[in-house]
């Protein structure tokens, strides 16, 4: 009986690799594209703009970074400094942004090896008016037991305004015992179109509940409308993706220019900062 058992397996698995068949994907021809994530703000004394290319989806190599490029920052259409290279497609400019003030970069890129059509090519930038951001009046956390509606934790609060007028665009970074989360599908974003000229209270700014002793701190921006529908495109697409109302990815529209392939965004923000430690 063990010896006809036997048989039987080794025939299922005859039959079963004798029907596979080689399946080809039909994958569309891939366009490399210049990638540029800049951004000035009122915040940092050093600027950092970063340039690479992009890849094939199955290709597992590292990106592909851009170095040497020439990275010139405009300040009311005045050239204020040259960008220097650092290392890993790294650029940085010592200078802090003046709010009310507007900026541009203009990028020339170097020859580049196996990306001739991007040689010596030039991207430049839309203007950025780097506007004032509103303060963070209060910010504070509230604990909630584990129910159907949340999870056990502590959820952050913060309290903060809008000006009268509407055009205020405001984005919120959470920094988490150090670290900023990279995720897409937590990019925080508001425009003012319902809260114009009225107090914020209790914003809440919880994606996971935090734990006692989580060191938080809150980074409120400004930002321009341009660069608010670019963000809340790219969220949009991460909290559709996989899921019954997902749609063909598409590339938000950018505020860079040029006859070459490019994709990102050079932005400018006025920041507020609030810092809490949980359970403290």
């Amino acid at each position: 009986m063990k010896i006809v058992k036997n048989i039987l397996i080794v025939l299922f698995l005859f039959t079963m690799f004798s029907c596979m068949d080689t399946i080809e994907l039909d994958v569309k021809s891939y366009e490399a594209m210049v990638v540029v994530d800049g951004e000035i703000n009122n915040m940092d004394d050093v600027q950092s703009l970063k340039l690479s290319i992009t890849q094939p989806y199955f290709q597992s190599s590292q990106k592909i970074i851009i170095e040497e490029a020439v990275v010139n920052l405009f300040e009311e259409n005045n050239l204020i400094g040259t960008y220097s290279y650092i290392k890993e497609g790294e650029y940085l400019l010592d200078y802090k942004g003046k709010i009310g003030s507007e900026y541009k970069i203009e990028i020339t890129l170097p020859d580049i090896p196996g990306h001739e059509n991007f040689s010596r090519k030039v991207i430049l930038s839309d203007t950025e008016k780097l506007d004032p951001v509103s303060e963070i009046t209060a910010i504070n956390y509230e604990y909630k037991p584990e129910s159907l509606v949340f999870e056990e934790g502590y959820y952050l609060l913060i309290d903060t305004y809008d000006p009268k007028g509407k055009g205020n665009n405001y984005r919120w970074k959470v920094k988490v015992n150090g670290v900023l989360s990279n995720d897409p599908r937590q990019i925080m974003v508001l425009e003012d179109d319902r809260v114009d000229g009225n107090l914020v209270a209790g914003l809440d700014l919880t994606f996971d509940p935090f734990q006692e002793g989580d060191e938080i701190v809150v980074y409120q921006q400004s930002i321009s409308n341009m660069f608010y529908q670019y963000l809340f495109d790219i969220y949009m697409q991460a909290l559709t993706q996989e899921s019954f109302f997902d749609s063909p990815a598409y590339n938000p529209k950018s505020n860079l220019i040029s006859d070459i392939a490019v994709v990102g965004y050079f932005n400018a923000s006025a920041y507020h900062k609030a810092e809490i430690v949980i359970g403290q």
